[in-house]
């Protein structure tokens, strides 16, 4: 009897430890997920997941949503949320709003940077957090059933710095659409009030002190226009006070004198998150999307 109790006790201890360096090694790997609920009707439809994923040795929270029925390949959408540190984090209105991609077709990835949501490290707030991004999109492109020559984009506020950052980087789009996007820092920051200047110098510096203004020059993309790579379409609200559609418009110019390929919505009295318009900027990133499939 003392031997089979032996023989059970030992087989529970290497099945725990196969099980947890499973667990473990497939975080290692970007591979980890834990499956998370959906509100109707999206559930039906679309399967959703945490994930912790590697990003410059930190382990990074991000999402994974996919439609539940998949037959053949799906294009990829990369999502860039908005706000800084908790403010702008992803929850569940988000996540149902990402659902309704994944519903269209896409497989989305979202990643809620370092620092953020539960990712290990500090914000940094465009800069070594564009890693997290390019990271995710990584496991998204590694997906048997994501058909690479197929990506998409959309960023939001700061995502939308974080979308240009992306295309500065190297990566390339059939298609992006950027909402109430920042393209210069040092406008967001004179234009902003005494809070939200406190936190960029807490994130980024004072753009004052002549040895941070080259942070903000990298942060913004009137400074490297030339990098956007991808068919670009830019909205924004002219009642917007976090982020002045002005900025767009100094995009928009120097857009104008290239042959990039971009369009400009601007929405009459609509505020940052263009709410009045939810459903018509929508479709005009569809419609922008499949222009570009």
């Amino acid at each position: 009897m003392k031997k089979f109790i032996i023989i059970v006790v030992s087989a529970i201890v290497c099945f725990s430890f196969t099980a947890f360096w499973h667990h473990a090694n497939s975080e290692d790997q970007g591979e980890f997920k834990q499956r998370i609920p959906l509100p109707s009707p999206y559930n039906q439809h679309v399967d959703a997941y945490q994930l912790t994923y590697p990003s410059d040795g930190l382990k990074i929270k991000g999402f994974l949503l996919q439609p539940k029925h998949i037959d053949g390949k799906l294009p990829l959408l990369v999502y860039n949320r908005g706000g800084n540190r908790e403010h702008g984090m992803i929850r569940q209105k988000t996540i149902s709003y990402l659902a309704s991609w994944a519903q269209k077709g896409y497989v989305v990835v979202a990643t809620q940077y370092r620092g953020n949501g539960g990712s290990e490290g500090t914000e940094t707030y465009g800069g070594k957090d564009i890693d997290d991004v390019i990271n995710i999109m990584h496991i998204g492109e590694k997906l048997p059933y994501v058909d690479t020559t197929k990506k998409y984009a959309i960023g939001y506020s700061r995502g939308g710095m974080m979308t240009y950052l992306l295309m500065k980087s190297g990566a390339k789009f059939n298609a992006v659409a950027v909402v109430s996007g920042i393209t210069d820092m040092f406008q967001f920051y004179d234009q902003r009030g005494p809070e939200m200047k406190q936190v960029l110098r807490q994130l980024v510096g004072d753009p004052k002190d002549p040895k941070v203004a080259q942070t903000y020059r990298d942060r913004s993309v009137i400074y490297w226009s030339d990098k956007i790579n991808s068919p670009l379409l830019m909205l924004h609200g002219n009642r917007d006070w976090r982020v002045h559609y002005t900025q767009a418009e100094k995009l928009v110019r120097q857009l104008d004198q290239t042959d990039k390929e971009h369009k400009f919505i601007l929405y009459k009295g609509a505020d940052h998150p263009l709410t009045k318009y939810f459903d018509e900027y929508n479709a005009e990133i569809d419609k922008w999307f499949q222009a570009h499939s």
